[in-house]
């Protein structure tokens, strides 16, 4: 049967009319009974369905024995079932003709032959059909702006998650709320999070390229544990590039033993970092080192953003003592940036303004060059020396 496009999954990934979740429990404390709780919290408006073939109500809300006998086909099916289960529920997603299946079970590729014997199970399941698989070992897809809560994650049982234009898309299924967290006292918000998983079908840059043409998403953050499927990145990369999209992302593996731990993790090579590193200046990805600055990232690259070759950083320091300025050009410089003195007219604008900036003539202005041990007078500490 003809598969959907990639481009053609977007809404029903992340703007889904009707949702159902395979193996939903009726028992509130388990990971399977979070998705009910997270889409009546944050509203959604479309039609919700909870298969469970063992019990009549899930949570006090009507339970179905199967996808098959529900009212209608849903477009978004979220599995939370053991691995031969889940196969069995994605045959059936594509007998239906639902349009994405997200696959939350584990025992995959990432678990040897064995495992990758039932990931070939599961990809020629969902070949029968339309289907496209988000998975496996997906902790779910999110869409703040309309409610879509496909996740077990406990981060998104918080109220309000921000809203904004940032679409997150990780390797790491647990990232996605650590993101949100660190997110959420930063005024920063998402247009969308998806955790990729194992990608038996649908890869992370197929994703993220399906999105491109969503106006709520202006930039994306990237959490990578290899490069699988590089070659959807790169398409990926290059449509971005067109649409004026900026991409920063953040790889692990730059240590051996953390390239080892996401083998372990991932079943997929991490591959050599100075590879990597190629590849994101090759795609025109700004790679951050800084967990955090995974999400303030996306903002600043729509400010300025994204070299085609790389370039000397140049950065103006504004502290309002000298110490705090010393201390700050000192780290800045044993780092190779180039420090930007005030122009002459700041410094007039300053003076007018009765904030003075002394004159220090040991600092590089304005595009003179990298700054030196000593080199302070770059910073602008007003009516101080």
């Amino acid at each position: 049967m003809q598969k959907q496009s990639d481009t053609a999954i977007a809404r029903p990934l992340l703007a889904p009319k009707s949702v159902a979740i395979v193996g939903a429990s009726d028992d509130p404390t388990k990971t399977t009974a979070r998705p009910q709780q997270f889409l009546a919290q944050a509203g959604y408006e479309g039609q919700a369905y909870f298969v469970n073939p063992r019990r009549e109500t899930v949570q006090g809300v009507k339970a179905w024995p199967s996808l098959s006998s529900l009212p209608e086909v849903p477009e978004h099916v979220y599995i939370m079932t053991g691995a031969e289960a889940a196969i069995e529920a994605v045959r059936e997603c594509a007998r239906l003709g639902v349009a994405v299946a997200t696959v939350l079970s584990s025992g995959f590729a990432e678990e040897g032959s064995e495992g990758q014997e039932r990931e070939d199970r599961l990809r020629a399941a969902a070949a029968e059909g339309i289907v496209r698989v988000v998975g496996p070992s997906s902790l779910g897809v999110v869409n703040p702006r309309n409610g879509v809560m496909l996740t077990g994650n406990a981060a998104f049982g918080e109220p309000d998650i921000p809203q904004g234009g940032i679409f997150v898309a990780s390797q790491s299924g647990s990232v996605i709320g650590s993101l949100v967290s660190r997110a959420r006292g930063r005024g920063i918000g998402f247009a969308g999070l998806v955790s990729t998983g194992g990608e038996a079908d649908l890869s992370l840059g197929s994703i993220c390229e399906a999105t491109l043409d969503d106006p709520g998403v202006t930039s994306y953050a990237l959490f990578l544990e290899s490069l699988r499927h590089s070659e959807d990145l790169a398409s990926f990369a290059h449509a971005a590039q067109k649409a004026g999209k900026p991409v920063a992302v953040y790889k692990l593996g730059r240590s051996e033993e953390a390239a080892a731990l996401s083998v372990s993790h991932t079943g997929a090579l991490a591959g050599e970092d100075s590879e990597s590193e190629a590849f994101f200046r090759a795609c025109g990805f700004a790679r951050v080192n800084n967990f955090e600055s995974l999400v303030e990232a996306p903002a600043l690259l729509k400010r300025v953003g994204t070299a085609d070759q790389p370039r000397t950083p140049r950065i103006g320091v504004v502290t309002t003592t000298g110490g705090g300025a010393a201390i700050m050009v000192d780290q800045l410089a044993i780092r190779g940036m180039t420090i930007a003195g005030p122009s002459e007219q700041l410094v007039a604008d300053m003076n007018a303004a009765g904030a003075p900036i002394p004159q220090l003539d040991c600092g590089p202005g304005p595009g003179r060059g990298p700054a030196r041990r000593g080199d302070h007078g770059a910073a602008v500490a007003p009516g101080q020396r």
